[in-house]
C-alpha cells in the first residue's frame, strides 16, 4: 500500500507529526497530555513550530490544553468529532519501516537483521508471518523492547533472537521452523554478515 506524504494534506511536517503523534497515542490508549518542549524533542522539530502548531490546533479544536506548574499540557479534545476519522487516516498510513532500519544502524553486534512487511501495516492488522523481526547475535533485549513498545505504541511485534551458534547447529540439521523463517514472503535482509540470503539462493 502507497502511503500518502500527509503534509501536503495537513499543510506543514509538523503539523502533521505532531497530529500522528496525539492520534496514535490515542488510539492506543494514551490520551493524558504532552508537553510543548518534549513533542519538540520527541518530534526532532524546532520548539516555535511546534507552539504555532499546537496553538493552531488547539483553536480547531482538535486539541485542548491544561495548565500544570505554568505549563501547557496538550491531549486530544474527546468532543472532537472527527477523532475515529483522524485515527483512522494515521493508523493506515503509519510506516514504521524507517524507524526501524534507523535503530538497527547503531547494532553492530548483531550478524543477521531480517525485517518482514508485515511490521508496516502493525497498528491496524497483526499480520499472519511467522516472526516480524528475526535477529542473530546480540542486542540489548531492554532498549529493543522500549523501540518496539513506542515505535509501534503497544503492539505485540513477534521477534527472534539467537546466537550464531545456535544458528549454524539448526541449519546444519536444515531445523524446518529456521527454514520457514528465512524463507518466509516478505522478508527484508537488512544486515547479512554470514551471506544466509546467498546461501539460500532467496
Amino acid at each position: 500500500m502507497k502511503h500518502l506524504d500527509l503534509s501536503k494534506i495537513f499543510w506543514s511536517q509538523c503539523r502533521t507529526k505532531l497530529l500522528e503523534k496525539f492520534f496514535l497515542e490515542y488510539e492506543s490508549g494514551n490520551n493524558d497530555w504532552f508537553h510543548m518542549r518534549w513533542l519538540s524533542r520527541t518530534l526532532d522539530e524546532q520548539i516555535n513550530s511546534v507552539k504555532r502548531e499546537l496553538d493552531s490546533l488547539t483553536e480547531l479544536g482538535i486539541l485542548k490544553h491544561r495548565m500544570q506548574l505554568k505549563k501547557k499540557l496538550f491531549y486530544i479534545n474527546t468532543n472532537f468529532n472527527l477523532i475515529e476519522d483522524f485515527c483512522n487516516i494515521f493508523i493506515k498510513n503509519y510506516d514504521p519501516f524507517d524507524k526501524v532500519k534507523t535503530f538497527f544502524k547503531t547494532q553492530n553486534l548483531l550478524e543477521l537483521i531480517i525485517v518482514n512487511d508485515s511490521i508496516k501495516n502493525k497498528l491496524f492488522e497483526p499480520g499472519k508471518s511467522l516472526l516480524d523481526i528475526f535477529l542473530i547475535w546480540e542486542l540489548n533485549k531492554e532498549d529493543f523492547n522500549d523501540f518496539l513498545a513506542t515505535t509501534f505504541y503497544g503492539r505485540k511485534i513477534k521477534y527472534a533472537i539467537i546466537t550464531t551458534e545456535d544458528f549454524y547447529k539448526r541449519l546444519e540439521y536444515w531445523d524446518k521452523l529456521i527454514k520457514n523463517i528465512l524463507t518466509e514472503n516478505g522478508n527484508t535482509f537488512l544486515k547479512d554478515n554470514l551471506k544466509i540470503k546467498e546461501k539460500l539462493w532467496i
